[in-house]
């Protein structure tokens, strides 16, 4: 692939393409070499495949629009998608395709915390860059990698920002319910860590295979230690298991669940009363400041998919358009150009100024962090979004 393209002069052009021709060694037409941009995601099951789906379309809808407003410096954008089916080697190995087989420019689209992380080795050993949005694990910016850099939120940030909400609410006794993976322990560790600041707060944490089909014995142990609140930190089909079976095994705890999971379609069908009372944190609120570019995308992804966006949608479409400005800033887009160049790059995203905060040997590297997190109740069957009751807010 072709990553940088050299002005000439017409006369220059001109003679060589005479001497080509007169070798026969002209083709039928000439076409401005394409920007591959890699998208790796859990398109398939055992992996988020819901998720992956509405990181595709995000992708796709991106690529379009940018198409159809001329490309970057003149190219069209081409997406060499590959599943990484939420499986760390096979997230690997879809990294290693992404990058040889597609001569892609830049990675984006990486989703789970276990798979991120090792698909970050892979980025380091090409020199490529590799986007980060919605994996929390803190190792991937504390690592100071520089082909790595993440839009979006990450534990350690969250974990404290939960900490005074959970004081606020009056809980003595947590339990963190931690599925077995960088993202439910990354979080479990990052909030054991934090909640050290409050000392009147104390913290179990209980973890279990994040691909079981049955909690119930798990749940019987959460609701034997009798705590005040349960916080669930897996994803969204273990987040409507615990809920139901706790409640089936008489938990009482308040539960938080750990990200906006019950905004999904499945979770009243799945939960049914007892979804009644769980509060959700969610970075999404009526109250952001959605800007001129973030308007632009909700419109456009409503007008082609029918729904708006979720926020981590958001983020990737900001993911999207740091590698448009670090195109664009160079003149070129071969990887290492673009490792370079990312750091200092500063752009509109869909909810404020974007640019990466660059302090070495920190979790803020190569990271943008400024996000808050709005805490929400369900109080009856059927809540969604605008009914929810907003409850806490941490910045």
């Amino acid at each position: 692939m072709i990553y940088g393209l050299t002005r000439l002069s017409r006369r220059t052009l001109l003679g060589s393409l005479a001497m080509l021709g007169a070798l026969g060694a002209l083709p039928a037409t000439a076409e401005a070499a394409d920007i591959t941009l890699g998208l790796v995601s859990p398109l398939s099951e055992p992996g988020d495949a819901r998720s992956g789906d509405a990181i595709k379309k995000t992708a796709e809808l991106w690529v379009k629009l940018t198409n159809e407003a001329g490309g970057i410096i003149g190219n069209q954008v081409k997406l060499a998608v590959y599943d990484d089916q939420g499986k760390v080697e096979v997230g690997a190995a879809a990294m290693e395709r992404a990058i040889t087989e597609a001569n892609a420019s830049a990675i984006l689209g990486i989703w789970s915390s276990s798979v991120a992380l090792a698909q970050m080795e892979v980025a380091k050993g090409y020199n490529v860059p590799l986007m980060a949005f919605y994996s929390w694990s803190d190792d991937i910016t504390l690592k100071n990698y520089p082909q790595v850099f993440r839009i979006g939120p990450y534990n350690s940030q969250i974990a404290a920002q939960m900490v005074p909400f959970v004081k606020q609410r009056g809980y003595k006794k947590v339990v963190v319910l931690a599925e077995d993976t960088a993202y439910g322990l990354g979080f479990a560790k990052a909030f054991t860590e934090s909640v050290k600041a409050a000392p009147e707060v104390s913290v179990d944490v209980v973890q279990f295979q994040a691909q079981t089909q049955d909690l119930t014995a798990v749940m019987s142990k959460v609701a034997a230690s009798k705590p005040d609140v349960v916080i669930v930190q897996t994803v969204f089909a273990a987040t409507n298991l615990s809920i139901k079976q706790g409640r089936e095994v008489g938990l009482k705890a308040d539960i938080i669940t750990g990200w906006d999971w019950p905004l999904l379609p499945d979770f009243w069908p799945t939960v049914g009363e007892a979804g009644v009372g769980v509060i959700y944190p969610t970075f999404s609120d009526p109250s952001l400041n959605v800007t001129a570019t973030g308007k632009k995308f909700v419109e456009a992804y409503n007008a082609a998919y029918g729904n708006d966006p979720a926020i981590f949608q958001y983020y990737l479409w900001d993911n999207f358009n740091a590698v448009r400005a670090a195109i664009e800033k160079t003149g070129s887009a071969e990887p290492a150009q673009l490792v370079k160049a990312l750091p200092d790059v500063s752009f509109e995203g869909t909810i404020g100024p974007v640019s990466f905060r660059n302090e070495a040997g920190t979790v803020n590297f190569h990271q943008w962090d400024k996000f808050a997190m709005f805490f929400k109740k369900l109080n009856k069957v059927a809540d969604g979004e605008k009914e929810a009751e907003l409850v806490g807010v941490a910045k």
